[in-house]
């Protein structure tokens, strides 16, 4: 665990009690920090059973702290400091100028002596975390990965200063980390997201910069090139201090073919970018081949699942928004693809550009009369409903078509270019009812092997 010596004896309140906010109670209570903790789903009497609150901390009414002693207020990601209202509690913090900060920041300030890697972008971080930390433990390097992706920072052991620190970071923990010092930083795109949050697009992007300026002053930024926002930060850093790699899925180490978890232009920017990493921490072209080509994927992110002798089953649940959709649609032939939800903004977005290899389109949720209408003229359109519904009709008219000299194999795809919170408690919950479809429509088929160890983050 992460324990912040330099906060011992100050007084912090904590507002939101989920996994993050849990993590910096137990790593201040550590180190003698007198907590006050609030959580809206709580009731004043005490945390839910299963919670393990820190003994010496108060449950107390965000109202009822000592305002006029606290040194800090920890915020969870998923409440506004700021926009597009802040909450009641950071509002007060705001007019007594009490710092509002992330339960990532409590990390920081236990000044772990090894090396930092922060990756962000609105697409792919998740995966490219996950890949990084695979490789560099594959490399005999000693790794902790989280943030917000698996565990906590707070809950990582820091691996010494011949190990690895890889966080991934929201565009909210972006914000309230001002500690933040990278020896790299990835940013892999932009595209719009959340901007309720950051006040439209320039706030997200001055948000996602931030992993880029707090830099250390020899660090190395890596930096995607396929949108122009990512493009224009790439040349704004050029006559910095900091070592810049612009990389492009050309740059993809040849062992991505290996592996079937990183199909698709975008998991070949993803890996070209952990190789980036790789190659300045002084990793060998081999000792990158091994680790890509052995990478199992993240559940819901491009997830084969299950397959029979014709059809291939992938739960790309994870993909909330039209950009996301479109790379996954560019990654097979012959797709028969699950789309709908709640839709972004932008609804289908880049995903209406992405339909040649679709045979026909099967919508699902509160979105799928305004896709379908998108989709009109630009692929075959099956309204359902509901996921079950779809899942099933897919796989008949898949099975239908496949075999044939003209269809020799296909993909049943559900990557929904929109959340999930329509019919469905989050991307996870989408994503494990498709597979469990899927896995009983292709018996008697056993799934591939997914690694559960590391599961992706909740925020953009």
């Amino acid at each position: 665990m992460m324990l912040p010596q330099s906060m011992s004896g100050q007084t912090v309140g904590i507002l939101g009690l989920g996994v993050s906010g849990m993590a910096a109670a137990r790593a201040l209570a550590g180190v003698g920090v007198h907590l006050w903790l609030h959580d809206d789903s709580w009731s004043e009497t005490g945390a839910p059973a299963e919670i393990d609150v820190p003994t010496a901390a108060q449950i107390a009414a965000w109202q009822d702290w000592p305002w006029a002693s606290l040194d800090a207020m920890v915020i969870s990601p998923g409440i506004p400091h700021h926009l597009p209202a802040p909450h009641g509690a950071a509002a007060r913090a705001a007019e007594a100028g009490i710092p509002v900060i992330s339960e990532v920041e409590i990390a920081l300030r236990a000044r772990p002596s090894a090396r930092l890697i922060v990756i962000t972008g609105t697409n792919g971080k998740s995966t490219t975390t996950a890949l990084l930390g695979h490789c560099l433990a594959n490399a005999g390097i000693p790794v902790a990965v989280g943030g917000n992706i698996g565990d906590a920072a707070c809950n990582l052991d820091d691996p010494g200063p011949d190990g690895v620190i890889v966080l991934e970071m929201s565009s909210y923990q972006l914000e309230t980390t001002p500690s933040l010092t990278p020896d790299i930083a990835v940013l892999l795109n932009i595209t719009p997201d959340h901007l309720d949050r950051h006040g439209g697009l320039d706030g997200y992007v001055a948000a996602k910069a931030r992993a880029l300026t707090a830099l250390t002053a020899h660090g190395l930024a890596v930096i995607g090139s396929g949108d122009a926002h990512v493009v224009k930060l790439a040349d704004d850093l050029r006559d910095g201090a900091a070592a810049l790699s612009v990389i492009s899925p050309e740059m993809v180490p040849a062992a991505v073919r290996d592996c079937a978890a990183l199909a698709g232009d975008h998991n070949a920017e993803n890996a070209a970018a952990v190789a980036a990493c790789l190659q300045h921490l002084g990793c060998s072209d081999d000792a990158i081949a091994v680790g890509v080509s052995s990478f199992a994927g993240l559940p819901h992110r491009l997830q084969p699942v299950a397959n029979t002798s014709h059809l291939q089953f992938v739960n790309d649940s994870k993909a909330t928004n039209g950009v996301a959709a479109a790379r996954a649609l560019a990654a097979f032939d012959n797709i028969y693809w699950i789309a709908g939800g709640q839709a972004k903004d932008d609804g289908l977005g880049a995903a209406l550009d992405a339909t040649d290899k679709v045979r026909r389109a099967y919508l699902i949720g509160a979105s799928a009369p305004a896709f379908a209408a998108a989709l009109d003229g630009r692929c075959d359109v099956t309204m359902c409903g509901d996921l079950n519904t779809a899942t099933h009709t897919a796989f008949a008219d898949a099975s239908a078509d496949t075999g044939s000299a003209s269809v020799d194999s296909a993909t049943i795809l559900l990557s929904p270019a929109a959340a999930s919170f329509d019919q469905f408690a989050n991307f996870a919950a989408r994503g494990n009812a498709f597979a469990e479809l899927a896995r009983r429509l292709a018996a008697p088929a056993a799934p591939p092997k997914v690694s559960p160890k590391v599961r992706g983050g909740a925020h953009a």
